[in-house]
């Protein structure tokens, strides 16, 4: 696999303000103040929390980066199209539960979430863009995105690497 030319990233993405994606995106903002990071989810209730003084979350340190950020170059909302539009890089930070129904009930991951942010990607793209999947996800699931991706855009030209990865978030 060659890769491309490193091209400089100004605006990122994230999809899915939950416990990886909102402290993900604020440290991201706060490490990368040149950067425009905007978080997105469906729930509104889960974006206004970010956007308030009472985080949805709590990680050591995470409520002061967000202050800091918020309104400068850290942005909390529920405009999923219009950030994916906007956005060079792309974090899919969603939900991947155990199956409640099914072949795999009650020990497989349940991926329909992903799949369905991987079609609105597709659908939402007019140019290129990096996709970095944080979920937690069963072995072939770059692949899995991959095809939906490709199935829905016309711009996409994936390559698949997988990398694991564990860490404490947020230390300085």
């Amino acid at each position: 696999m060659s890769l491309p030319p490193l091209v400089p990233i100004s605006k990122v993405c994230c999809i899915g303000a939950g416990y990886v994606g909102g402290p993900t995106s604020a440290v991201i903002a706060y490490k990368c103040p040149n950067v425009q990071v905007h978080v997105v989810d469906q729930d509104a209730t889960r974006i206004d929390e970010w956007n308030s003084d009472n985080l949805p979350i709590f990680e050591p340190n995470l409520h002061e980066i967000v202050v800091q950020c918020r309104g400068k170059n850290l942005k909390f909302s529920t405009e999923i199209a219009k950030a994916i539009e906007e956005a060079e890089l792309i974090f899919i930070c969603v939900n991947t539960p155990t199956k409640s129904y099914g072949i795999g009930r009650g020990r497989a991951t349940d991926t329909t979430m992903l799949e369905e942010v991987a079609r609105q990607i597709g659908q939402c793209s007019s140019r290129p863009k990096v996709v970095i999947e944080k979920s937690t996800v069963p072995v072939k699931a770059a692949e899995s995105i991959s095809n939906i991706l490709r199935a829905n855009s016309s711009q996409v030209e994936p390559d698949e690497l997988e990398i694991d990865e564990e860490s404490n978030l947020i230390e300085f």
